[in-house]
């Protein structure tokens, strides 16, 4: 993928700042982003941008400036599909992440690389970004046309959902565990093998619940761990029966064909006002990298320069907010690498 030079300049969008490391990122994921839809395309899978990558495609033609992740999403079909052939087609350095900590075991992330890496072939192919980089991919399931069987699947997924974060290796084998276990056995007519994570089959089990409605006679979709914690974000199947491309920085993304409908859900009526707010990570998504570098480095690393944003600063008047910067350079003595 081709990216002019201007592209990795730090740059100033709505007001927000965007370093040069953060536009390296962005284009290092849409190369992921890039292969996926390659695979997509090879066997007629259908994805669509999601979320702040949907929403950042409407309204800016691109990344929502203080938004720091690529996400996408697919119908569950769709996603059985991909997952059958992901390892194969992957190009090497590509891997999906297993054994995630709770808060991530619901979403699919197509990494690649190591944390981080200064090998050639990497960053030519990221365009310099050093880090290890991915996208994420939610699945979207078809909601019950009964609202007394959707009522009694989400009881059920709240159940064993509650369950998988509850066990450990530490108490899977507790009296207590192990009659909660018998009672899913009975209710699901299904048997546990106690010589493996117990947590790993739950969770499996609630994606089997999650998934265990088709698209006959359904009329929405929904992200499931959504859906069953609040009823939120239930969308007409019809607005992903087909997608259609538009422009995002330098290259197209498919969205939902009704994809104005997917922003209101979403968003509300007034999707197309920026408004900035908490994102569900710390940003930038790569700075636990940059740390971690600096600590297993002992200080013997560092970038040229890094950036922060204080608490306080984002209370200032926008002509007033500061961005504070900190010259870093790894050569012992003064020099001219950093204009000050």
């Amino acid at each position: 993928m081709q990216f002019p030079d201007s592209f990795f300049e730090d740059e100033v969008r709505d007001g927000f700042y965007v370093p040069a490391l953060m536009k390296r990122s962005w284009a290092a994921q849409m190369e992921v982003l890039a292969d996926v839809a390659r695979i997509c395309e090879k066997y007629q899978i259908h994805w669509f941008a999601d979320r702040g990558t949907l929403l950042g495609a409407v309204r800016h033609g691109g990344y929502i400036p203080w938004d720091d992740d690529l996400d996408i999403c697919m119908l569950r079909d769709d996603f059985n599909r991909f997952m059958e052939v992901a390892e194969q087609e992957l190009p090497k350095g590509y891997f999906i992440p297993k054994n995630r900590n709770d808060n991530q075991r619901l979403l699919t992330s197509i990494l690649y690389g190591e944390p981080f890496c200064l090998e050639e072939n990497h960053l030519y192919k990221f365009h310099n970004f050093p880090f290890r980089t991915g996208i994420d991919i939610f699945v979207l399931d078809y909601v019950a046309p009964r609202p007394e069987d959707e009522n009694l699947r989400i009881r059920l997924a709240l159940t064993v959902w509650v369950a998988a974060k509850e066990v450990t290796p530490e108490n899977q084998n507790t009296e207590q565990t192990l009659a909660m276990l018998s009672e899913f056995e009975n209710l699901f007519h299904i048997t546990f093998d106690h010589n493996s994570s117990i947590k790993e089959q739950l969770y499996i089990l609630l994606e089997n619940i999650f998934s265990m409605y088709t698209n006959s006679g359904g009329t929405e979709v929904a992200f499931m761990p959504n859906w069953v914690r609040d009823r939120t974000w239930s969308f007409p199947l019809e607005a992903y029966r087909s997608s259609v491309l538009i422009p995002f920085e330098q290259m197209d993304v498919a969205v939902p064909v009704q994809y104005q409908e997917a922003l209101r859900i979403q968003f509300g009526e007034h999707y197309m006002t920026p408004y900035r707010a908490g994102g569900g990570h710390e940003y930038p998504a790569y700075q636990a990298l940059e740390n971690h570098l600096a600590q297993v480095s002992k200080g013997e690393f560092n970038f040229l320069a890094r950036y922060w944003i204080e608490d306080g600063d984002w209370k200032r008047k926008r002509q007033n907010t500061m961005i504070h910067t900190q010259a870093i350079c790894p050569c012992p003595e003064p020099c001219l690498h950093v204009n000050q």
